[in-house]
């Protein structure tokens, strides 16, 4: 049997037809749990083994449903254990090294724009056009050369060749060597998007 200070599984407020019954049977039986005499004189709450003995000791069974209603229940709230200091460590290291990568993420391109453009002003512009002029011409004077080595270059080496041999030749050469420069300055514009990260660099905290 519960006493007055433990803590049940769940409460069931006690109200005026509640009260009545168990002084009804607290009149006739003398074996009622102490909570039950304490609860009925302050009107607080009883718990399921004291409703059971209500059950067991009223007169009135058929109608025992009636007792109960707008009766308030009350749940008893689980025990919230106390988080290991370690893992509570880790696991807040764990959200600061996410939400850093996340800003990292968000700030990449603008990070890659202050490191390779410091600056708005016309020389800078400038600067950037004329790399980007180079970058064009070198990748034409590279083509131009492949297919030359392909179309005259072969021929010396080896001696006479016919006219469309050498032009397939020159094609072919002039497409390795395409492929080779795009994916280099695709390379080079990938580095300059995304550029590594300093791992001595400190994590960004708001």
């Amino acid at each position: 049997m519960t006493g007055p200070n433990d803590s049940y599984e769940l409460k069931i407020s006690l109200n005026e037809k509640l009260i009545e019954a168990f002084s009804q049977a607290l009149a006739v039986y003398e074996d009622a749990p102490e909570l039950v005499k304490t609860s009925v004189k302050t009107g607080s709450f009883v718990g399921l083994e004291e409703i059971e003995w209500l059950h067991k000791h009223t007169k009135d069974v058929g109608k025992f449903h009636e007792l109960l209603t707008g009766v308030e229940v009350i749940l008893r709230h689980p025990v919230e254990k106390p988080r290991d200091p370690l893992l509570e460590a880790r696991i807040k290291k764990l959200k600061a090294e996410q939400e850093e990568r996340e800003y990292r993420k968000m700030t990449k391109n603008v990070d890659s724009v202050r490191r390779y453009q410091p600056d708005d002003t016309i020389g800078s512009q400038l600067r950037q056009m004329n790399k980007q002029m180079i970058a064009v011409l070198q990748f034409v004077f590279s083509v131009v050369a492949g297919f030359v080595f392909g179309f005259l270059g072969i021929e010396l080496i080896v001696g006479d060749l016919e006219f469309g041999f050498r032009l397939l030749l020159g094609v072919i050469f002039s497409l390795i060597i395409a492929l080779a420069e795009i994916y280099f300055l695709a390379k080079k514009l990938a580095e300059e998007m995304d550029p590594v990260e300093d791992p001595n660099q400190k994590l960004h905290y708001d």
